[in-house]
């Protein structure tokens, strides 16, 4: 019997803050991060019965009719906000007469949206998985496949009921090019012990942290050294001290590991606020010997109360700025997340978070507007006080728009919100914290960038931001990081190339708000025209007709300049209804 050709396809991401689409050609990468989960299911496929493909990550390169006619059979993974591309692809590999396997946070959590797929394994896929792998070769596959109904068939199990780490394989990293991605990512940890109110960890993973082991850690890391991945790796974690006996095992391992090969990997993470505690001091100083020198914490908000409403008791032992300095300051530079929107914000909120940003040095900051993720504490209470006004599109930055009614003034929100993202990455403020990061960051070993690979980079730099916006405050900061501090420049250069990405999708933010309100007086033009002519002649009908296309045309034309990512929600809702008003007038 000829084994069953297995073809991964990994949909692909927008133009997001995380994405940094707009950086990585000065590093010549393709994309931030490779498809993790989906190699470490390609990696759970009997090799007896399944002949795996080339992966094909559609952030690198296309999807093309071959490689779906030289297939038996389709496997994707996907987080929500890939659920478009997702679709997309389905859709193809049926046209060619392919099933697909569809699995990921956007199957497990939106399960009836995803109804045209073959066959959901949702869940974790060391528990769903191998019962699908069983009916399906027996010929008798169910489509989809939760973890309460086939659990205890195959997966070992925790006393919580969720599936160990212990035997979950290392990805399959030759069904990829490595080179095509500016960093590497392993994951570690799955559940998180706090339970934030508007967070869906504890509900797709528990809130018991499990880990692999050291010894599956190193294995992971020599994987990717064998594979001839240098520079920045992931440690993916939902809370990467959420179980702190076994970090603190690990983290001696990894700085071994690290001494031995002279740090080719540098490393970053996510991890809780309480990483800055007295009690954590010892991690975080292991940390920065394994070669951490990132870390992204949910910061959230500056207000207790509103800390208090999420049930982010973490973020309340110590004053916000007294966390950033303790982790900044052991070398471990602070990646802030904040959310914008919750109940009982104050009027001052974002003035005052706008000044805590600044004065922490977060270079790289996020703030986002609050979104009601389905199954979390949040969506049931905002659902059951009927404020919820749909779903998730799994953005979590640079969107306007809310799935559900906020407490406060909606529009005073997204004023605000825009005021925010434009000050928070206006050259001068974006660099000034940089300043602020280079006097508080304590010493760490850095990975030293391929000389030729660093020159490059700097010289693309140089053309892009010096006579771009903001040209004249990236050479003073680089000017002055090179005379003063030399050893910080490849991160100095770092910092700008992400600024400009920043600046770009924050701009491209701005002119699809900007279209909302042309809609809406193109619209108030037409009903103009309708009044006066009163409609109730030929030459009134013709004259109105001739405007009402004028408008559209000219929406139209305004409408495909905005960048292709930022046209759904309010954009598309707003050329959607100027188009039915020209439709009923072209129908007269």
């Amino acid at each position: 019997m000829s084994k069953i050709r297995v073809l991964p396809v990994y949909p692909e991401f927008p133009d997001t803050f995380w994405g940094y689409k707009h950086a990585l050609p000065f590093v010549g990468r393709k994309s931030c991060m490779p498809p993790t989960g989906l190699l470490t299911v390609m990696a759970m496929l009997p090799e007896e019965q399944f002949d795996l493909q080339r992966a094909i990550d559609l952030n690198v390169e296309p999807l093309t009719d071959e490689d779906l006619r030289n297939t038996d059979l389709v496997f994707t993974s996907s987080m929500i906000i890939q659920g478009k591309s997702h679709a997309r692809i389905i859709d193809r590999a049926h046209s060619h007469g392919k099933k697909v396997v569809a699995g990921g946070p956007w199957v497990t959590s939106y399960p009836e949206e995803n109804r045209n797929a073959d066959y959901l394994v949702t869940g974790e896929a060391e528990i769903t998985l191998p019962p699908f792998l069983e009916d399906f070769l027996n010929g008798t596959p169910r489509q989809i496949y939760t973890e309460k109904d086939v659990s205890g068939r195959s997966a070992e199990l925790t006393v919580g009921g969720k599936t160990t780490l212990r035997n979950t394989p290392i990805p399959r990293w030759d069904l990829i090019n490595l080179r095509d991605y500016f960093s590497a990512a392993i994951q570690y940890s799955r559940g998180c012990p706090f339970d934030c109110d508007f967070c869906d960890i504890t509900k797709l993973f528990g809130k018991e942290p499990r880990t692999k082991s050291p010894e599956q850690m190193i294995a992971e890391l020599n994987a990717l050294y064998d594979r001839g991945h240098r520079g920045p790796v992931f440690i993916v974690d939902d809370n990467f001290i959420g179980n702190r006996a076994n970090v603190k095992k690990l983290l001696p391992a990894i700085t071994e590991w690290q001494i031995k090969r002279d740090y080719p990997f540098e490393l970053f993470t996510e991890a809780s606020m309480n990483l800055a505690w007295p009690e954590n001091s010892s991690i975080l100083e292991e940390m920065v010997k394994a070669g951490f020198n990132q870390v992204f914490v949910g910061i959230e908000s500056i207000d207790n109360d509103s800390l208090k409403k999420m049930g982010k008791k973490q973020n309340l032992k110590l004053p916000p700025l007294e966390s950033v300095r303790t982790i900044q300051r052991a070398g471990i530079e602070v990646m802030g997340g904040f959310i914008i929107g919750s109940d009982g914000e104050k009027p001052d909120s974002f003035e005052e978070l706008f000044k805590f940003i600044q004065k922490a040095g977060i270079v790289v900051a996020m703030p986002g507007l609050l979104t009601a993720l389905k199954g979390t504490d949040l969506y049931d209470r905002l659902k059951g006080e009927g404020r919820l006004r749909g779903e998730s599109t799994g953005n979590n930055t640079h969107q306007l728009d809310f799935n559900f009614t906020p407490e406060q003034d909606k529009t005073k929100l997204l004023t605000g919100y825009k005021e925010l993202l434009k000050k928070l990455f206006d050259p001068k403020n974006f660099y000034d914290r940089g300043r602020v990061l280079q006097e508080n960051l304590g010493s760490h070993r850095r990975t030293k960038m391929p000389i030729m690979e660093g020159v490059t980079a700097l010289g693309k730099s140089l053309r892009s931001h010096l006579f771009a916006e903001g040209g004249w405050q990236y050479a003073k900061y680089l000017t002055r990081t090179a005379l003063t501090n030399p050893g910080y420049l490849p991160i100095a250069v770092s910092q700008a190339v992400k600024g400009g990405h920043f600046r770009i999708i924050t701009r491209a933010m701005l002119e699809a708000d900007k279209f909302v309100p042309l809609c809406e007086r193109l619209s108030i033009e037409v009903d103009k025209i309708s009044e006066r002519s009163g409609g109730d002649t030929e030459r009134a009908h013709g004259r109105l007709y001739k405007t009402a296309n004028r408008v559209i045309k000219t929406a139209e034309r305004e409408y495909t300049r905005l960048h292709q990512d930022f046209r759904d929600g309010p954009p598309k809702r707003a050329i959607e209804n100027l188009r039915e008003k020209v439709s009923n007038i072209s129908k007269r």
